[in-house]
């Protein structure tokens, strides 16, 4: 079967999707929507779609082309409303993320998803990268034994206010999305407890929250301290894991383990796995064709999302979250 998709956000990395479907055979995109005709002009130099095609609404595309499933890769203040769209015409949703920035608008599409017989993926691609894959492999084959507590550093500058610069958590929303995605696919578990303080230095160019820190404890026993930024001077950053049977860091191209007792790390290269965006569409072709969810999946998702969320009230209150509390308590769609 071929997925015929309408791709709306067809600039910027709403590209990534139209040029890896030039390789493959289980896609055809048959209709883009971007408000920009030089995006648009762009777009139909990569597909070789005609002006037919083209469209600055979803909705003048869904009723005017047929297609199987919606890609949506636009700012993430209009995921909701373009995913609620799509779904409620019965098509399948592939979103960048963040999926919503809102619990409670996930919660909504992923039960009209449900309701309409269709899915919803989010592209969370960082899940995939090579050192995320190799630890979570050494992990589950016991290599590591049981994780105990962890630590990540984020330091960089970005002068360009992307598209969460004016929320009152930037970091969060536009890197943190990411990161703390990583930790729970990474883990293979949920939050128990989490704090973190959201805070904006005075030189940052962003409206609120350009610097994070704090802590999350998960349901495994796993604490992970972070503190990440896009206001520091210098850039860098650091990754390790201690676990019962060694301690694990991220280093060039490859990991360092050292093991209890040894006086020198033992090198580890990263695991060769297919490209992060080739795993997220067929992951996402698997889903649609043989309905196997795969681990980016809307339904998955919503504890990312409520994660982010729930972050975000902690620095607000100054208190120590309960995650299955909070996630409880914003069940309604």
């Amino acid at each position: 079967m071929t997925i015929r998709t309408i791709h709306v956000g067809a600039g910027g990395r709403g590209r990534w999707p139209l040029n890896r479907f030039q390789d493959r055979d289980d896609f055809e995109a048959v209709a883009l929507v971007d408000v920009s005709a030089d995006n648009l002009a762009a777009a139909r130099e990569t597909t070789g779609l005609g002006s037919d095609a083209c469209f600055d609404s979803l909705t003048a595309a869904l009723s005017s082309v047929e297609a199987d499933a919606v890609v949506v890769i636009t700012p993430p203040d209009l995921h909701a409303d373009q995913c609620i769209e799509a779904v409620r015409a019965k098509k399948h949703v592939l979103v960048e993320k963040p999926f919503t920035k809102e619990l409670s608008q996930a919660r909504q599409i992923v039960a009209a998803a449900a309701e309409q017989g269709v899915v919803v993926a989010v592209t969370q691609n960082a899940r995939f990268y090579p050192p995320v894959q190799t630890i979570r492999r050494l992990l589950q084959a016991g290599t590591l034994g049981a994780p105990g507590f962890g630590l990540m550093t984020k330091y960089g500058w970005r002068p360009r206010v992307h598209h969460s610069g004016t929320d009152r958590h930037a970091y969060l929303w536009e890197r943190g999305i990411h990161d703390f995605d990583q930790l729970r696919y990474l883990l293979d578990s949920e939050p128990k407890r989490l704090f973190c303080n959201s805070f904006n230095p005075p030189w940052s160019p962003y409206s609120g929250g350009g610097a994070i820190d704090g802590w999350i404890e998960f349901d495994n026993g796993t604490t992970f301290n972070f503190q990440c930024t896009f206001a520091t001077h210098k850039g860098g950053s650091s990754w390790r894991l201690d676990c019962e049977k060694g301690t694990v860091e991220e280093v060039g191209d490859g990991l360092a383990l050292r093991r209890p007792g040894a006086d020198a790390d033992e090198l580890i290269p990263m695991d060769d796995n297919p490209h992060p965006e080739e795993i997220l569409l067929d992951g996402f072709r698997d889903y649609v064709v043989a309905g196997v969810e795969p681990a980016f999946s809307g339904p998955n998702n919503l504890n990312t999302v409520g994660l982010i969320n729930a972050l975000g009230t902690s620095s607000e209150q100054g208190a120590i979250i309960d995650f299955a509390e909070y996630m409880a308590t914003h069940q309604a769609p």
